[in-house]
C-alpha cells in the first residue's frame, strides 16, 4: 500500500512508522522543512518504552509529492485541512482513500469534498506522542486506535488499513460505532486539553489537585449530555476512566493544546470545545464548564496575537 501521512508531527510520525514496519510504501509529508530534512538525512528517531529505533522513511514537503497514493492519512490541524489537501491534490487520485485521525468533530465533512463518500474514513487514537525535535518523536504510553468508513459502506479497505497498523505495532480495530468513539475522544480532549493548557501543566498535576478533578468530572458530564442530546449514545464511564489513565500512566505527557500554547501557535479548541458547545446549544442543552474552558483558551490565543 502506498501511504502519505499529511501532517507528520508527533502522531503522524508514529503512524507512519507503523505503516513502514508493516511493509507499506510511506511518505511523511510536512511543511516543516527542517523536520523533513532531518528525517531524510538521519531517519526518523522514535523513543518508545521498548527502546529507541531509527527508521529510514522518506519525508517530503507537500509540493514534492506528485503521484497518487492509495491512502492519505490526514493529521493536520483541523483549521488547516482544506488548504493542506488542496496543496497536495496531485497525490489524490481516483482510487485514493482519505483517513482522518484528527482531533475534533466534523472531520468527515471536511474530507468529503476531496473524494467520494465511500473513500472517506474517520477514526480516533488514544496514543500519547510528543515531537521532541526535528525528526525525533517520543511515545511512552499504551493506547489503541479505532476507525471505520465515515459514511458507512464496504469496510474492506478500512480492514486492510487496520491490519497494517496492527502489524506495525499500533493496535487498531474497526468499530461500526465510530462516531461514538470520536465523540468520546472529543469529550476527553475538551476536558483535559484546556486544563493542561491553561495551567501550563501535564495531566499528573491535574490528578494531584481536587479543584481540577472536580472540573474534570463536570466537564465530562456536560460532554456526555451534549452527545446524548445529539443522538450519539456514548458510554460515559470509559471517558472518566480515560481521564484517570491520563493522570497516571500519561502523567508527564504534554497534550497538543499545551504544546501549541508553549510554541505560540493557535490551538484546536474551536473544533474541540467549540464544536461540543455549539452542538449542545443546537440540541437545547447547556455546557457552561466546557464553554468557559473554550473562552479561556481563546483568551490565551488572543494574548499570543498581542505578542
Amino acid at each position: 500500500m502506498k501511504v502519505a501521512v499529511l501532517g507528520s508531527g508527533a502522531m503522524g510520525c508514529l503512524f507512519g512508522a507503523a505503516f513502514h514496519r508493516a511493509g507499506a510504501d510511506v511518505t511523511l509529508v510536512d511543511v516543516n522543512a527542517e523536520h523533513v530534512g532531518t528525517i531524510n538525512a538521519k531517519g526518523l528517531e522514535l523513543d518508545l518504552r521498548s527502546g529507541v529505533e531509527n527508521l529510514p522513511i522518506r519525508a517530503a514537503l507537500p509540493a514534492e509529492v506528485s503521484e497518487p497514493v492509495d491512502l492519505m492519512l490526514v493529521f493536520t490541524k483541523t483549521f488547516h485541512t482544506q488548504g493542506a489537501l488542496e496543496g497536495i491534490a496531485a497525490a489524490i487520485g481516483e482510487n485514493t482513500h482519505l483517513l482522518s485521525l484528527q482531533n475534533g468533530l466534523g472531520n468527515d465533512k471536511r474530507l468529503a469534498g476531496f473524494v467520494s463518500d465511500d473513500r472517506v474514513m474517520v477514526g480516533a487514537s488514544m496514543l500519547p506522542s510528543d515531537l521532541v525535535g526535528p525528526g525525533r518523536v517520543r511515545s511512552h504510553g499504551e493506547g489503541y486506535s479505532k476507525l471505520y468508513p465515515a459514511f458507512g459502506g464496504d469496510p474492506a479497505f478500512a480492514e486492510q488499513v487496520a491490519g497494517l497498523l496492527s502489524a506495525g505495532g499500533l493496535e487498531t480495530v474497526l468499530d461500526l460505532n465510530i462516531h461514538e468513539v470520536i465523540w468520546s475522544k472529543v469529550i476527553f480532549n475538551a476536558t483535559m486539553n484546556p486544563l493542561c493548557a491553561l495551567t501550563r501543566r501535564t495531566p499528573g498535576f491535574l490528578g494531584a489537585n481536587p479543584e481540577s478533578r472536580a472540573t474534570i468530572k463536570s466537564a465530562v458530564a456536560e460532554g456526555i449530555e451534549a452527545a446524548h442530546a445529539n443522538g450519539v449514545m456514548v458510554d460515559g464511564q470509559p471517558i472518566y476512566d480515560l481521564t484517570e489513565t491520563s493522570m497516571t500512566d500519561h502523567a508527564d505527557h504534554e497534550p497538543s493544546m499545551l504544546q501549541d500554547l508553549h510554541a505560540g501557535r493557535r490551538t484546536e479548541v474551536d473544533a474541540i470545545n467549540g464544536a461540543i458547545v455549539t452542538a449542545a446549544k443546537e440540541a437545547g442543552v447547556a455546557a457552561p464548564v466546557l464553554e468557559t474552558l473554550w473562552h479561556l483558551v481563546k483568551l490565551e490565543e488572543a494574548k499570543l496575537k498581542q505578542g
